[in-house]
C-alpha cells in the first residue's frame, strides 16, 4: 500500500511541476529534475529540420529604447527568407479543427525564442502529435514573436 501511494503521489507531483519526486529513509522530500528527453534531451531532430537548439540561441535584451528584443546569432539571421523544415507542436490560437495561423513550440515554459508563429498555406487540421512543417522562415527583430514561418504546409 505505502508503495502504491509512493507512486500516485509521484505521478502527481510530475504532472504538476515536471518534476519527480523522491522520499529519503528520514522521510524528507526531495525534488529532483525529469531525465532530459524530447526535443532538446536524448530524441534526434528529424533529418531535414531546423534543430531547435540554434532557435532558442536568440536572446532577449533591452534596447536603448527601453524596450525588450531580440538579438540573434549570425546562424539564425541566416535562415531569414530562407525555406525551411521545422518539428514541434501544434499550439492552436482558435478553437477549431482547422488552424490556418498557430503557434509552433517545444514547450510551453520558454519564451518567444521557443515558439514560432506559423501562417499557412491553407489551413491544417490540429493534431496533439509532432509535426513537421515547411515554409519560408522570416526572423523578426521587432515584433511580439521573434520567429514567423509564411506560407507553410505540413511537410511530407
Amino acid at each position: 500500500m505505502e508503495n502504491l501511494l509512493s507512486s500516485i503521489l509521484q505521478l502527481t507531483i510530475i504532472s504538476m511541476f515536471g518534476t519527480t519526486l523522491s522520499l529519503a529513509p528520514t522521510t524528507a522530500l526531495a525534488l529532483q529534475p525529469p531525465p532530459q528527453t524530447g526535443f532538446i534531451g536524448a530524441e534526434p531532430t528529424p533529418a531535414g529540420t531546423i534543430p531547435w537548439q540554434l532557435l532558442l540561441q536568440a536572446k532577449t535584451i533591452q534596447k536603448p529604447n527601453k524596450k525588450f528584443g531580440p538579438v540573434f546569432t549570425e546562424q539564425i539571421q541566416a535562415l531569414d527568407k530562407k525555406s525551411v523544415k521545422l518539428y514541434g507542436f501544434m499550439l492552436p490560437l482558435e478553437t477549431s479543427d482547422l488552424q490556418k495561423r498557430f503557434l509552433l513550440g517545444i514547450c510551453l515554459s520558454g519564451g518567444p525564442e521557443s515558439l514560432v508563429e506559423v501562417i499557412a498555406a491553407t489551413p491544417m487540421k490540429y493534431t496533439l502529435d509532432a509535426v513537421v512543417i515547411s515554409g519560408t522562415m522570416n526572423v523578426l527583430s521587432n515584433d511580439l514573436v521573434y520567429y514567423r514561418l509564411t506560407d507553410a504546409k505540413l511537410a511530407q
